[in-house]
């Protein structure tokens, strides 16, 4: 057999065509095709980098121009442009490829407009990074390439991401808009870490969003409201615009502000310390009152008296007046902080104004929108001797702050046996905030079990007189639905239920009924799946710190879980959001429980072995038996003597932060604020 091999293609020869002598060929693909608007800019490009590409051409025929091209039609237009304007002329030179067999003119023809993959922004981003390395400057770059400066600008910073970024980039694993959020990271190695997640499929946007916002100042901010920009910057601070013009401009003294916005406010405090109260001033509204006075309770006007009600409605009006008197005050101005003082102590009184037990005696400075600052009341029970008569006189079964009546012994407690040993309140409170939404799941699908926690609840409160505080009971049926501060429903657990009563709502409004008319008229079935919605939801047996443990709620729950057949696995899995309040130690005990035998996972960062545990857990429907609340309490009545000393521990806990606080006060007193 004989060898035969293919013959090689013979190359094209390169030479100089003058402008004079270049014609188009009516074999271009696109000959019939005009000028395009992008010609003019191809032109300028043109000119400064001159014809980077040669056409390719085949030597002229009868009729025709010495050299025809047959591929480079755009590139030609161009320098006609170029001669039109007077730049160059017909003795402007190019380098050519001469096509002069059929076959090279064949493949001239087609082999451009298949073989020319278009460039990929990631290239270009890449060419202006050496371009920059090579000492070229942001105007000559822009000549050359046709650009604008600034979007040269633009593209020189995300020249400067990491390779990784540019990969994830280039292979559609990031858009440009998130690769400007990376150039917005300082830390490389960040950077990298994050990109990697693109490549491996399980980047989030959001995530990425929030570590660029996070504690960035912008003229936006609530306390810039209240400073002003020349307030700020006379005071040394300094602002920058954003290179992408996606973000208002931002201020790069944080502390600037913060200490300009403190000076602003002390006219206010020194009109609130003359009227008596304790002022305080935080950067947000936490929900806890400062040590020694206590949150205001929720009251129903419909509950009050006429001397309290008409109190009230002072109050409002003159609150009223002065809103409409500072309507048009502008925040930033000198003057505008002694005129905003009286309307805070406005804000006082009619916060005050239903109290009967309590007053007003301390106030917490905040910023916020609309004038610059929010104010938050917090009582203070008055003497012995300052209250009215009639209520000296009342049963201690009196309701106050958010209770239903004394406690009896009627109902036994059980000890909890909860193992926090190693835990954080922040990982305890997390932990328990996700089994309560297990639990809420659970007992929606139940109307039984829910029928048999609600009437309890209701023998509870009015048979037996022993509920205490709602601390002491896992079901809210104060009709309070469950939520931990800002964020949003778990959608598999209590998401699912907040949408079932979402749909509900809905169609009670397209009814037109009234409530109980529109419940009456539920066929059954509708209505026990009602009740059980509607009594999930009020569950709330989350602790928000190890020592606080409700032991009443924790029996109650365990209680429920029993009767509903309680199994968060069946609906959720370990999420980022929860396995990232863990330690990593915790995170590996995890996998082992797990039975996930994998070396690697002891060397992988935190973020990424949190990725792991949860790909693990959903692969096994697998969830913590910590989230479970059936596990048995225990009961030692021999150690009534250390419970005793535990449970004093928690009085005093419980008196420092009153009765409807959750935590500990995030306030600092302002005198020391400012000493400071």
């Amino acid at each position: 057999m004989t060898d035969q091999s293919p013959t090689s293609p013979v190359a094209m020869s390169r030479i100089q065509v003058r402008l004079g002598d270049l014609g188009l060929a009516k074999e271009n693909l696109r000959f019939q095709e005009p000028a395009d608007d992008g010609v003019p800019q191809l032109a300028d490009t043109l000119l400064a980098a001159g014809v980077v590409i040669p056409p390719i051409v085949r030597p002229g025929r009868k009729g025709e121009a010495l050299f025809m091209a047959l591929d480079g039609r755009r590139r030609r237009f161009g320098l006609i442009l170029l001669r039109e304007r007077g730049e160059i002329d017909d003795d402007y030179r190019i380098d050519c490829l001469l096509a002069e067999t059929p076959a090279q003119q064949a493949a001239a023809i087609v082999l451009p407009n298949t073989e020319h993959a278009p460039v990929h922004i990631a290239d270009v981003i890449t060419a202006i990074g050496k371009l920059r390395k090579a000492k070229m400057d942001t105007q000559a770059i822009s000549t050359a390439l046709g650009y604008a400066e600034l979007e040269i600008k633009r593209l020189e910073a995300l020249a400067a991401v990491h390779p990784t970024v540019l990969k994830a980039l280039r292979q559609g694993r990031l858009t440009l808009k998130q690769v400007r959020l990376f150039a917005r990271l300082p830390d490389k190695k960040q950077q990298a870490e994050i990109a990697q997640t693109a490549l491996d499929g399980y980047f989030q946007d959001y995530q990425l969003r929030a570590v660029v916002e996070h504690d960035r100042a912008t003229v936006e901010d609530d306390r810039f409201t209240l400073v002003g920009m020349d307030r700020y910057l006379a005071a040394g601070g300094r602002v920058a615009s954003d290179l992408f013009g996606e973000y208002p401009d931002y201020l790069l003294d944080p502390e600037v502000l913060q200490g300009a916005w403190r000076e602003r406010v002390q006219p206010i405090v020194d009109h609130l310390k003359a009227e008596g109260l304790a002022v305080y001033v935080a950067r947000e509204a936490g929900y806890s009152a400062p040590d020694g006075f206590f949150r205001l309770p929720h009251v129903w006007e419909r509950d009050l008296d006429e001397g309290q009600k008409t109190a009230l409605s002072d109050a409002r009006y003159q609150v009223t007046q002065l809103e409409s008197a500072l309507q048009d005050l502008d925040p930033s101005t000198e003057e505008a902080p002694a005129q905003l003082a009286p309307l805070v102590s406005a804000f006082g009184v009619t916060a005050g104004a239903v109290l009967t037990r309590s007053k007003i005696g301390a106030v917490l400075l905040t910023p916020s929108d609309g004038h610059g600052l929010a104010a938050t009341f917090f009582s203070v029970p008055l003497p012995i001797e300052d209250l009215p008569q009639e209520e000296e006189a009342e049963d201690d079964e009196v309701s106050t702050g958010g209770r239903f009546g004394g406690a009896s012994n009627d109902v036994e407690v059980p000890r909890a046996d909860v193992e926090v040993e190693g835990a954080s309140h922040v990982l305890h409170e997390t932990r328990t905030d996700v089994a309560t939404r297990g639990l809420i799941r659970d007992l929606a699908d139940d109307p039984s079990a829910a029928l048999t926690v609600l009437v309890a609840q209701l023998f509870k409160q009015l048979a037996l007189h022993s509920s205490g505080a709602l601390d002491g009971s896992a079901s809210q049926i104060a009709a309070t639905r469950y939520q931990r501060g800002s964020q949003a429903p778990i959608a598999a657990l209590d998401g699912e239920v907040r949408g079932r009563l979402d749909a509900r709502r809905e169609a009670y409004r397209a009814s037109g009924l009234r409530p109980i008319t529109w419940v009456e008229t539920l066929p059954h079935g509708e209505k026990m799946a009602l009740l059980a919605e509607l009594t999930a939801v009020s569950l709330n047996i989350r602790e928000a710190r190890t020592s606080l443990l409700r032991h009443g709620a924790r029996a109650e729950a365990a209680e429920i879980a029993a009767l509903c057949g309680a199994d968060i696995s069946a609906h959720w899995t370990p999420d980022e959001a929860y396995l990232a309040v863990h330690s990593k130690a915790q995170l590996l005990a995890m996998l082992d429980e797990l039975e996930v035998e994998d070396d690697r996972a002891k060397t992988l960062k935190k973020d990424a072995l949190v990725t792991f545990v949860a790909e693990a857990a959903a692969e096994r429907q697998w969830a913590p038996a910590v989230l479970s609340w059936d596990r048995p309490a225990a009961l030692d009545e021999a150690d009534d003597g250390a419970r005793a000393d535990e449970d004093a521990g928690d009085a005093e806990v419980d008196s420092l932060a009153g009765p409807e606080a959750e935590g500990e006060a995030e306030a600092e007193p302002l005198a020391d604020a400012i000493a400071a």
